[in-house]
């Protein structure tokens, strides 16, 4: 009985070994075959590369840049992919576009219907890169897939941003109303300002996240045109949505009126009262300066943070806090004007 269960356990380990043995041979030949395929990318792509850098900073093609094969089109994705880090002109950004499309495009459409999500999401983020508006179609047909996960979404609505997609308003307001505050920024940042003024002009419809990602990308594209509109929400709006227009103004750094905000400098808020700090720094309103030191006492370390940064801001924002730190019996006014004093020594 003995002799036949250590037969059987010398034929399993004889079985794993065998095994074992089978996958390192097919782990060793794929090696192989992997370092033979990336060399002759690499052949291609030393090739090619003068050609790709003539073309990208000259215009025009060459008879010598072929795609017959899969290796051939595989060495040009990889140099365009690497031209995109470098490339600042918009001339060499359209030629490098031309050349994906020519080279690339069949390729791409299939990959759209791959079964994998990796080369799915892969293919959207060359597409992204290379600004291949002419795959429009192909991206937008992607959102009737059945299992489309939600990063394989949030690509294509930024996608459909950066081409300009006509009914993009409609998606992001009737159909994917469910996204992130993060995630709509990120969406509207790509888009050209006829279709982001759709957006304005209906923000008082749109969810608290859409509403909020509206005025950040105001404030992040320092948009002076929308000042009327920055100040409106401040004045109707509250909570969240008020303090990102008073955040959008202070970025900005102008206002119509100032005294709405020197009041909001006595806001029983601590971040009202920080916003509207960083604002009165900004403009340099003279009319805030006594009660920037005031706050200097505030009981939030970040509102006197904010109120010594801004009293720097003004000519004699040193004497200022000179003064302060000579003066005052608060320890931490004293503190924070040492601190600011000697910022950047």
């Amino acid at each position: 009985m003995l002799s036949n269960e250590l037969l059987i356990l010398s034929i399993l380990t004889l079985a794993m070994i065998g095994i074992l043995g089978i996958i390192l041979v097919y782990l060793m030949i794929r090696k192989a075959m992997d370092i033979k395929i990336s060399k002759r990318i690499d052949h291609c792509k030393e090739k090619y590369n003068p050609l790709i850098s003539l073309i990208l900073t000259e215009g025009g093609l060459s008879r010598e840049l072929t795609a017959k094969t899969a290796l051939q089109r595989k060495a040009i994705e990889e140099l365009l992919s690497r031209y995109t880090k470098v490339l600042e002109r918009e001339e060499e950004k359209k030629r490098l576009s031309k050349l994906a499309a020519l080279y690339l495009t069949d390729d791409y459409q299939k990959r759209l219907k791959s079964m994998r999500w990796s080369t799915r999401m892969n293919t959207l983020y060359q597409i992204e890169d290379f600004g291949m508006d002419h795959l429009l179609n192909d991206v937008y047909m992607l959102l009737k897939r059945r299992r489309l996960s939600h990063q394989e979404l949030i690509h294509i609505l930024r996608i459909l941003a950066l081409f300009h997609f006509g009914p993009l308003f409609e998606l992001l307001t009737n159909h994917y109303n469910h996204l992130s505050e993060y995630e709509y920024r990120n969406i509207l940042l790509r888009l050209e300002q006829r279709q982001f003024d759709q957006f304005v002009l209906n923000f008082h419809k749109s969810e608290l996240p859409l509403q909020k990602a509206i005025v950040d990308v105001i404030s992040i594209k320092k948009e002076l045109s929308y000042l009327s509109f920055l100040e409106n929400i401040f004045s109707n709006y509250s909570g969240e949505v008020k303090l990102r227009a008073l955040k959008a103004l202070a970025v900005i750094g102008y206002v119509k009126n100032i005294e709405p905000y020197l009041e909001l400098l006595y806001s029983s808020k601590w971040e009202e009262r920080m916003i509207s700090a960083k604002l009165i720094g900004k403009l340099k309103e003279e009319k805030g300066v006594p009660r920037l030191i005031e706050l200097l006492h505030d009981q939030s370390w970040w509102v006197r943070f904010q109120a010594g940064q801004s009293i720097c801001q003004f000519l004699n924002g040193k004497e200022i806090l000179r003064l302060v730190l000579e003066s005052s019996k608060d320890s931490f006014a004293k503190d924070m004007a040492w601190e600011w004093l000697h910022k950047g020594e």
